[in-house]
This record gives C-alpha cells, sequence and structure tokens, in this order.
C-alpha cells in the first residue's frame, strides 16, 4: 500500500514508536525492522518488515478503545478474511505468541495485521482517469464485502459513529455551525459553499431521511472512499480494501452511495463514473427500486459530510494540512452535482 501521508514523527498517538516496537517484538515475536508512520483519522498506522513475515502493519489505538469495540472491529475483520464472497485482499489479524488478538497497555492498544501490497485509489496525480474496468471493478468490491459481511450481528454496544449517511443532516449541520463562526475569517469556507452545502443537507433530511428506514439494513464496510482501496498492478482493479473500523448496521445501499460517489472524484464525467461503479455492484447484487432511487443523494450527502467535517477540524487541528487535505477534492464535485442535480440510475 502506498500512502502521500507519512510522518516523520517518532510518536504514535500517545506512545512513543520505540515503546510500540518493544511491545510487538515481546508479544508477537516478531523482528521488527524499518518502522514507518501514516497517519490515519483515529489511529495510528506503523508499517514495518519482518524478516520472516515480510511486511506487516502495527495498528495502534488509544487505550480507552473499549472491549466491545474492538471485539467488534475484530469479528468484521475475520469474517472478510474467511469470505468466499471477497476476491481480493483485507487485512488478517495475526496473534500474539500466546494468542491473542490485541495487546492493551496502559498508554496504548495494539493489533498486528497483515500489509497489503499496492497502490491506493487516491494516489495519483489531478490529471489521470480511472477506467470503466476499475469502476466496475470498485462496484463489485462493495457488493461482495457486503455478500460477506451481511452474517454479522452488530452488538448494541457499539454506537454509531459520525460518519453514517443517516446521520448525515445533524452531523452536517453541527460542522457549519462551527464554520459559519470562524472559518470564513479563517479563510477555511465561505459562505456561499456553507449555503450550498446546507441546502443540500436540508433536501437530504426532508426527502431521503424519512426513506431510509424502509431501506434493507445490514452490516456494511461503510468507508469504502479512494483512501482505502488498493489497486492490482495495473490499476485496472482492486486488490485489497483496508480499515474496517467505520463498519456498522446501516443502510444497505449507503456502501455503494459512499463508494460511487469518492469514485466522481477528480473525473472529468464524474456521473459517467458514477454509474460504473454502480454496474460493477449491480453485477454481484440488485439493489431495490426504492435503493436505486436515493443512492445519488446519498452520495452527495457523504460528499458534503466529507467537505463540512474535515474542514471544520481544520480549524482546531494541530495537523491542519492533513485535515485539509482529506477533504482537498471535494468541493469542486459537490458544487458541480448541485449545479447539474445528482446523478441518476
Amino acid at each position: 500500500m502506498a500512502s502521500d501521508s507519512i510522518l516523520s514523527s517518532t510518536t504514535a498517538g500517545n506512545a512513543d514508536v520505540a515503546e510500540v516496537v518493544a511491545v510487538v517484538e515481546r508479544e508477537y515475536g516478531f523482528c521488527v525492522r524499518s518502522p514507518k508512520l501514516y497517519k490515519g483519522e483515529y489511529d495510528t498506522n506503523i508499517r514495518f518488515y519482518d524478516p520472516d513475515r515480510g511486511l506487516l502493519l502495527a495498528k495502534v489505538s488509544t487505550v480507552d478503545l473499549s472491549e466491545e469495540v474492538i471485539r467488534w472491529q475484530e469479528t468484521v475483520l475475520d469474517a472478510a478474511a474467511v469470505s468466499s464472497e471477497v476476491n481480493f485482499a483485507t487485512p488478517i489479524i495475526l496473534p500474539t505468541l500466546d494468542g491473542r488478538k490485541h495487546v492493551r497497555t496502559a498508554r496504548f492498544l495494539v493489533r498486528v495485521v497483515t500489509w497489503i501490497s499496492g497502490r491506493l485509489m487516491n494516489d495519483r496525480s489531478e490529471s489521470s482517469r480511472f477506467n470503466t474496468e476499475l469502476l466496475m471493478s470498485l462496484g463489485e468490491a462493495s457488493a461482495r464485502l457486503t455478500r460477506a459481511l451481511r452474517a454479522v450481528t452488530m452488538p448494541q454496544a457499539v454506537r454509531q459513529h459520525e460518519w453514517m449517511l443517516h446521520r448525515g443532516p445533524e452531523i452536517v449541520g453541527e460542522s457549519l455551525t462551527v464554520l459559519e463562526a470562524r472559518a470564513v475569517t479563517q479563510g477555511i469556507a465561505d459562505v456561499g459553499q456553507i449555503e450550498i452545502v446546507r441546502e443540500i443537507a436540508d433536501r437530504f433530511r426532508t426527502t431521503v431521511l424519512p426513506r431510509m428506514q424502509g431501506l434493507p439494513w445490514t452490516v456494511i464496510h461503510h468507508d469504502l472512499h479512494d483512501g482505502n482501496v488498493v489497486l492490482n498492478d495495473e490499476g485496472t482493479s482492486v486488490a485489497g480494501v483496508i480499515d474496517f473500523n467505520d463498519a456498522v448496521f446501516a443502510p444497505r445501499i449507503s456502501d455503494l452511495a459512499i463508494s460511487a460517489g469518492y469514485a466522481m472524484l477528480r473525473q472529468d464525467a464524474p456521473e459517467r463514473a458514477f454509474g460504473a461503479v454502480v454496474d460493477g455492484y449491480r453485477s454481484i447484487t440488485e439493489p431495490t427500486s426504492e435503493e436505486l432511487e436515493v443512492v445519488g443523494e446519498m452520495a452527495l450527502m457523504r460528499l458534503c459530510m466529507n467537505w463540512a467535517q474535515w474542514q471544520s477540524r481544520a480549524l482546531d487541528s494541530e495537523d491542519n494540512e492533513y485535515a485539509l487535505m482529506r477533504s482537498k477534492f471535494t468541493w469542486p464535485l459537490i458544487d458541480h452535482l448541485a449545479g447539474v442535480g445528482v446523478p441518476q440510475v
């Protein structure tokens, strides 16, 4: 996996890299060589090389991550790893020397998973474009993951998170309130952008949200954006999917909305890109007519959630550059779709 967010820091969340390395070597028996840090929204990821196992990834979480949540994440990863539906790589949890799936210290929690080699879907120049074969492969991957996770039951103790599409108007509204108060003066966002996103959120609240409860619900990946998709060497199909931390029980079509929405970024013909992802999904699973009627609005809602949340987080973030990078290409697409309408299936 490639990334443009390698950090030069020697800290991983509340832990020092040397602390994490020491725990990995002691508890897992790995020989850690050439560790590199990669920034994540919640976890810090340390890629390292072990002479016997090759490249691996240590995922470092805060110590307050509950046992219910960590077991849920492990359950989802295990379900994807063993499913015959999934024909691409997903992270496999590796056990400690005494068989545990994670290690909790006084300062952090660490898991070690297999590293998926390849280039991330978002790791490309601004002018490059994807072919239809890749876009259809992305849709197929979304459908296959959803089929793989459909037998998994999410515990009630696992709370809903702030990226869930049916919480879109609520989450966007909170972010826009912050942006209205401070963003204009700090040059993060302007009044026109805020008004457009608020109008989209209001429309979603009145026309889509009331219909979502009646859609099919299941456990889904729920974060199949272009930074979590690993491509094959030719860049023509999905070779792997990473980051299952947002997996949740939600409207089934949300996963297609997210993957197709992000696939439109930096495309000359975003609606055609959206359609290709939908076609790939439908080659594996046929959505209901009710799902297809709202998937375009749901895709736009997710893009608005991306823009509003990361713009507002940039106001107080110590890593302002990272926060703004996460929504760097989102606004032009939102502006385009606000003008011409969401893609229709």
